[in-house]
């Protein structure tokens, strides 16, 4: 949602013919992400917000199916049955990032594009936009990240400074990527959802066979995905990280896949207005793929032993500021102890 002229559904302010792309707008997806618009101000005679969504998130792994739908969120002046939106497609290889389009369709009709089965060459950015037919239209594209899985990557990243992946306005945190080598080609990349870019994280420090980065959550309402990659094509796991404004309430929940049978702490953080401090110690409220699970008195929940069907989106609820934003929570098969070792070893090797 955005600021419309009457600070309804639409959050865009629009003065006769003038639209304030730098105003605020919430949106509904598989993350919940609040957003700001950055685009200066320019003259529209109308707005247009693009909405993709992809099934079931962001991170799958190859041979599963993945339908990405793009269509109209917000359409004030009825453009729907008149403009074409594409669907874009950038790849995330390091030494050419391709950007194509991958279908184009009448607004009004939307796109569903199905990949399937899915293999790490539909791995990238895909772009829900206009076709550019209507230049006195502002329209507000959509950008979303599709990270297929590596089996055992040789480099890891974490968050090193928290135990969460959700962050409030003005909190600084650091991520960090243990390196197979010392190999200095090594370059920590972050993808922002909003503004659709990949770019390499800035304030990197370069410590043997650890590469880490401190970043200021300054920039509010976005999912910015964390990786480590080599100009060859190598890269770690992923790490997606959310930041907010306005929002008082986090989840503390795993940022990387879980294996089973593990048990896994959630925490519902709250952060006071008037202190900024944070706490845990109320009675929350937590929820798995939109369905309430548990009513807790002390802000936390254990998941015991966990098996594939406790994956899924997770937020918890302040009984007065209201829910968190969503995480999702991968939980992945624990490998045999004979690849366990492998992996281990190939780790270790100097």
């Amino acid at each position: 949602m955005r600021l419309s002229s009457v600070c309804g559904l639409l959050l865009l302010c629009v003065h006769g013919n003038s639209v304030d792309a730098g105003s605020i707008f919430d949106r509904s997806s598989s993350h919940n992400v609040q957003r700001r618009e950055t685009n200066t101000k320019r003259n529209f005679s109308e707005v247009m917000v693009t909405k993709m969504t992809v099934s079931t998130t962001w991170y799958i792994s190859e041979g599963v199916t993945a339908v990405i739908n793009c269509t109209t969120h917000t359409d004030d002046g009825n453009y729907s049955d008149k403009m074409d939106l594409q669907l874009f497609w950038t790849k995330m290889n390091p030494r050419e990032r391709i950007k194509k389009v991958l279908v184009s369709q009448r607004a009004s009709k939307g796109i569903s594009y199905v990949l399937s089965p899915v293999t790490h060459e539909h791995q990238g950015v895909y772009t829900c936009d206009d076709d550019g037919s209507f230049p006195n239209v502002y329209v507000r594209d959509w950008h979303q990240i599709l990270w297929v899985d590596d089996a055992s990557p040789r480099a890891s990243i974490d968050v090193v400074s928290h135990s969460r992946s959700q962050f409030f306005n003005g909190e600084t945190f650091s991520v960090s990527c243990q390196l197979p080598d010392d190999d200095t080609q090594w370059k920590m990349m972050r993808f922002n959802d909003f503004v659709g870019n990949i770019t390499e994280c800035p304030n990197r420090v370069s410590s043997g066979r650890r590469l880490s980065c401190t970043v200021r959550s300054e920039f509010p309402w976005a999912d910015v995905l964390y990786w480590c990659e080599t100009p060859a094509g190598e890269r770690s796991n992923a790490l997606n990280i959310t930041t907010m404004a306005g929002v008082m309430v986090a989840l503390e929940s795993p940022s990387l896949p879980v294996l089973e049978g593990e048990d896994v702490m959630l925490r519902c953080l709250h952060k006071n207005r008037t202190t900024n401090k944070i706490t845990s110690n109320f009675g929350a409220i937590f929820y798995r793929n939109h369905r309430r699970i548990r009513v807790t008195t002390e802000g936390n929940l254990t998941l015991t032993a966990v098996t594939k069907a406790d994956e899924g989106i997770y937020k918890c609820r302040h009984p007065v500021d209201g829910p968190s934003h969503e995480s999702w929570i991968t939980i992945k098969a624990r490998p045999n102890e004979d690849q366990k070792k492998k992996n281990d070893d190939v780790i270790k090797m100097p």
